[in-house]
């Protein structure tokens, strides 16, 4: 059997609005939406707002039931597109957070099987470096037979500043990202894999932790950048650029994009692209140095109004009474695109992007075969975005006198300190509010209270 020439790979990034995603439905659009590129090879799935920050900021089991459903989703989506008449599984290699950004990567056994190994690395630009906006990566080494080149891959998940005015603000998060967001091994990964090689029956759960976190993150021996000129890098997620340097007057909506607009129009969302910020900024070197981007042919992926939601709400309420009519939802038929109806207080942007480093040596530039938008979510006012991508298994130069590409900014001193200075304000801030905004928190608060209350009677009527 010949061996494979390239990795198939899907990069999907989804701002989730702290709500957990409708399984069904996510599945579906995904199924509908890819079904010529599924099922791939790895799959990295980029989310951002992942969870209420009580959850997001505790992590670990708290924040577990938000990510499960995706990994659910996309074996729904995988069940849904056979492949040579055979449906196919997808194993969770890694689930990591930096506080409300997550980042998962799924993969078929047999490529989970040759990853050799694994890093993280994440940073919070939010309030005090917190984790509310941030970055979390994952880098792996990539073998596919013996004796073949190790292929070294870098995606990155992220979400910059809001809001139309703050463009240099979102400029200065790249950099900060660029700056702290360093990788260090985890070695809990391939020593999982390694217990389940040798015993098959053994269940093999996947990593979930917090990228940094002091103890059980990973343990940093040698400074490896997000840019590297070793590795294939792939960067995604709401990034937050808009169309606009202010926000929008009350009557300009009245102009915004149109789904049935022609294309000689000026209501086609094409045109809008023209003020696109992202592309504007990274022409000047000011921001996303390195990084390329495949043209765009999709419309704007954000704000959608809740009329639009309510469109998706009613399909997926659909998808769901037609699924429980034929006793199964393995068909996943129903995901529509929404009409274009937009919020009135943002302008239409793309704030969702995935941008790739593009190496200059003669078969290793990643091939993309799609990028598109994925049909509104009930639950999130974006849509969601995939690239589906194809890299030579080929690896890069690894010695090289000068290399071809350096990170654009030098990586913090004592950046170590920071994020755990950061992290320590992310669980107090995670504690206070679950205990202020989640039933659960508040229940245990008051009982905490009232046996306190309560221990203190029975010690003075004892005393007395």
């Amino acid at each position: 059997m010949a061996l494979p020439t390239d990795l198939n790979a899907l990069f999907l990034t989804f701002n989730c609005a702290r709500t957990p995603i409708n399984t069904e439905y996510f599945a579906a659009s995904i199924a509908q939406s890819l079904s010529s590129q599924l099922p791939p090879d790895l799959i990295v799935l980029s989310l951002q707002e992942i969870a209420p920050i009580s959850c997001s900021f505790l992590g670990g089991s708290f924040l577990a039931p938000y990510l499960d459903r995706f990994a659910v989703a996309v074996n729904q989506a995988a069940g849904a597109s056979r492949h040579n008449g055979s449906s196919t599984r997808y194993e969770q290699v890694l689930g990591s957070n930096l506080g409300m950004t997550a980042i998962i990567l799924l993969a078929r056994p047999e490529v989970a099987s040759s990853i050799n190994w694994v890093e993280t690395g994440g940073t919070g630009t939010g309030l005090w470096e917190m984790g509310n906006k941030g970055a979390v990566g994952a880098r792996l080494g990539y073998t596919p037979s013996v004796g073949s080149d190790e292929v070294i891959l870098t995606f990155v998940a992220a979400h910059l500043a809001p809001m139309e005015e703050n463009c240099e603000r979102r400029n200065q998060d790249w950099k900060s990202i660029n700056e702290n967001l360093v990788f260090g091994r985890v070695p809990q990964v391939i020593d999982a894999r390694t217990k389940a090689i040798k015993d098959p029956n053994e269940e093999m759960e996947p990593l979930l932790s917090s990228a940094t976190d002091g103890g059980s993150g990973p343990a940093v021996a040698v400074v490896h950048t997000l840019i590297s000129s070793t590795s294939h890098t792939f960067f995604g997620g709401d990034l937050n650029y808009r169309t606009s340097d202010t926000k929008p007057h009350p009557d300009d909506h009245l102009s915004w994009p149109k789904r049935d607009a022609p294309a000689s129009d000026t209501q086609h969302y094409s045109h809008f692209l023209d003020t696109d910020q992202l592309s504007r900024e990274r022409n000047a070197g000011r921001t996303l140095h390195h990084l390329n981007e495949a043209p765009i042919d999709f419309p704007p992926t954000y704000k959608y109004s809740e009329a639009a939601q309510e469109q998706a709400r009613r399909a997926a309420n659909a998808l769901a009474r037609k699924a429980k009519r034929r006793g199964s939802n393995t068909s996943l038929e129903g995901p529509v695109h929404t009409d274009l109806l937009w919020a009135k207080h943002r302008t239409p942007s793309w704030c969702d992007r995935i941008l790739y480093l593009e190496p200059p040596f003669e078969g290793t530039q990643p091939k993309v075969n799609l990028y598109t938008s994925l049909p509104l979510q009930p639950t999130s006012d974006h849509q969601p975005v995939a690239l589906d991508f194809s890299v030579p298994l080929k690896g890069l130069p690894k010695r090289q006198s000068e290399p071809w590409v350096e990170s654009p900014f030098a990586i913090r001193p004592h950046w170590e300190s920071y994020r755990a200075a950061a992290r320590r304000k992310e669980i107090a801030v995670g504690v206070g509010a679950y205990l202020a905004l989640t039933w659960e928190g508040r229940a245990l608060f008051f009982g905490t209270v009232l046996a306190i209350i309560g221990a203190w009677a029975a010690l003075r009527s004892l005393l007395a």
